[in-house]
């Protein structure tokens, strides 16, 4: 076999194997008590930029749902340990799914839909009661589904599904309009959750500078990953 030959038979055996992780699917995720996520994270803006680690942890299996104890820092550098609600296809029960503010759905947010493919894409309205306080509102929360990538990290090298999800929040006031969060993650079926994420957020002052105010700039990269038994 020539030189030429071989090169060629690596092209297609390349471009197979491409077409293969792009043509794939990602099921909805199994989940089990101690599955565990470690995230190296990069939080801050140029005049204060902090690194820590933030830890996810399924708590609980059970009633059609799972419970996702997640311990990290606030967007203010402070401890915080919350508990995050889920459906068992991965809708969003009450949990933060921006920043620091917790809301708890009356209709769970689903943030994807399993199988998750490229080419997906999603608009809605969604209704939101805010914790504490209990009051009443809606935010808008769109995403749309890219193509399968490599994605190397700490913990390893993962095919991974891009996903960018654009939210407007229910936190406007006379002074300042909704805060908008832009994230964009890479999910892995290896891992069953993200193995990378970038995440902005930001709100306008309103007035005659029309100021916009960041309130988040983080960057995620799994550090390891421990399946539950």
């Amino acid at each position: 076999m020539n030189s030429m030959t071989v090169v060629r038979i690596a092209t297609m055996l390349a471009v197979m194997a491409t077409t293969a992780v792009n043509a794939q699917s990602a099921p909805v995720p199994t989940m089990k008590v101690g599955d565990r996520w470690v995230y190296n994270v990069k939080s801050g803006f140029a005049l204060g930029v902090v690194t820590y680690q933030e830890t996810r942890e399924v708590t609980a299996v059970g009633g059609g749902g799972f419970k996702l104890t997640v311990t990290g820092k606030t967007t203010e550098n402070k401890d915080f340990t919350r508990v995050d609600d889920y459906a068992a296809n991965g809708a969003l029960r009450s949990g933060a799914p921006c920043a620091d503010e917790q809301y708890r759905f009356p209709t769970p947010l689903q943030r994807v839909v399993f199988p998750l493919g490229p080419g997906q894409r999603s608009s809605k309205w969604v209704d939101v009661i805010a914790e504490p306080g209990g009051s009443k509102g809606q935010f808008n929360y769109f995403y749309r589904t890219g193509s399968w990538e490599k994605q190397t990290v700490p913990a390893g090298t993962f095919d991974a599904i891009r996903v960018e999800a654009h939210m407007v929040l229910d936190d406007s006031t006379p002074f300042r309009e909704a805060t908008t969060c832009n994230f964009t993650y890479w999910y892995s079926p290896q891992v069953r959750g993200t193995v990378r994420e970038q995440r902005r957020a930001q709100y306008i002052q309103i007035g005659d500078m029309q100021d916009r105010t960041p309130v988040v700039n983080a960057f995620y990269e799994l550090a390891s990953f421990t399946a539950g038994k």
